[in-house]
């Protein structure tokens, strides 16, 4: 899982972590040239880990390199969060400079809320570079009062639970305080929905998030930014600005949201119709906000099809490889046997915290 460096808008260094996954490489160090891309981009409280059920999923591995990056603050990517307006318009550059700093050819972006809202970003500064946009659990243009509070709570927490002043040991908290702490996360995330998964992507969330964010006043600082400051530095973006995106975009709103309503989705439908974005399409699946975590079964089939057919259109830019379909006529293309996962970058970290990548096996899946 390597690195690579960047200059930030403010000359920064920023050494953000990726991953690269082909269909004959879990764990590349270089795309396959004959195949286009799917970059994928996180949530608040979780890194790249959080696409597990997405890397796995040989329908999308079978026929797109699959790039995970964990942005500022998260998971192993190395840098300093020093803007108090930082925001996704700062993401989405980073994000931009990635694309370059690799070399890709233009992409299809798969975006987890906050991961949603750079990719919109990003698409509208840089259309040329979008192939295909599609959002899970999108964000409103402006953190709701109540959620942008809990947030607030939640940051409260962290700061108690944990000795900043540079001396201590992050890992020495109190547990009855990261007990709660966790408790929010996963009711936010997950609705409370538990598998070996969520609690290994919880529990590697969390030593990542004391690694990056607790310890020192420096620290403690740049997690208020990345956990909070971001959400409440949103702003709504121009009809001007969305009237420059070039590309198909499906919405993924998940029914069981706790934090953000199927009306903040119709929203940013209509804005980006209002704008004329020519093909955006809503979709309302079962799940909590983490969707691609819970239900794949929905998410995925919706990503593949909206990146098949942005490849194949006569709209996508003109170098941009075809993919091929491994699928015989008449096939479910739709469906998978959990026996042909697909090992992914993540899974044997997330099986030191107690993952088991076969636990939704059944019987029909013996003769595999």
């Amino acid at each position: 899982m390597p690195h690579v460096q960047i200059s930030g808008s403010a000359g920064e260094r920023v050494d953000l972590h990726y991953t690269i996954a082909t269909p004959k490489d879990y764990n590349s160090p270089f795309i396959a040239a004959d195949l286009p891309c799917i970059l994928f981009l996180h949530s608040g409280y979780a890194g790249q880990e959080i696409f597990e059920n997405q890397f796995s999923d040989p329908r999308l591995r079978s026929q797109f390199n699959l790039i995970g990056v964990d942005m500022r603050g998260y998971g192993r990517t190395r840098c300093r969060i020093t803007q108090h307006n930082y925001g996704p318009p700062d993401s989405a550059d980073d994000i931009f400079r990635f694309i370059k700093a690799l070399g890709l050819p233009p992409v299809h972006i798969f975006g987890l809320a906050i991961g949603g809202s750079t990719g919109l970003e990003l698409a509208t500064n840089h259309p040329e570079l979008v192939l295909s946009l599609t959002i899970c659990s999108p964000l409103p243009a402006i953190e709701p009062e109540d959620i942008a509070a809990g947030r607030l709570e939640v940051y409260h927490l962290w700061v108690e639970a944990f000795n900043h002043d540079g001396k201590g040991k992050p890992l020495e908290a109190d547990q009855t305080i990261i007990d709660d702490l966790l408790h929010g996360a996963q009711q936010l995330c997950f609705n409370n929905e538990t598998s070996r998964l969520t609690k290994a992507l919880t529990k590697l969330a969390l030593m990542q998030g004391i690694e990056n964010r607790a310890g020192t006043p420096t620290k403690l600082k740049e997690s208020y930014y990345a956990s909070v400051g971001w959400f409440l530095n949103r702003r709504p973006q121009s009809r001007a600005a969305l009237a420059k995106i070039a590309c198909p975009i499906r919405l993924i709103h998940c029914e069981d949201d706790v934090a953000y309503d199927f009306r903040h989705a119709q929203e940013l439908e209509a804005q980006l119709r209002h704008a004329g974005v020519a093909d955006v399409e809503l979709y309302e699946v079962s799940g909590p906000h983490y969707g691609c975590v819970i239900n794949p079964q929905a998410v995925n089939p919706i990503l593949l099809d909206n990146a098949l057919n942005a490849s194949s259109s006569k709209n996508a830019v003109q170098d941009a490889p075809s993919p091929r379909h491994p699928y015989s006529p008449g096939e479910d293309k739709h469906q998978f046997h959990a026996c042909q996962r697909m090992v992914t970058p993540f899974t044997k970290v997330l099986a030191k915290f107690g993952y088991d990548p076969q636990e939704n096996e059944d019987e029909s899946d013996s003769d595999c």
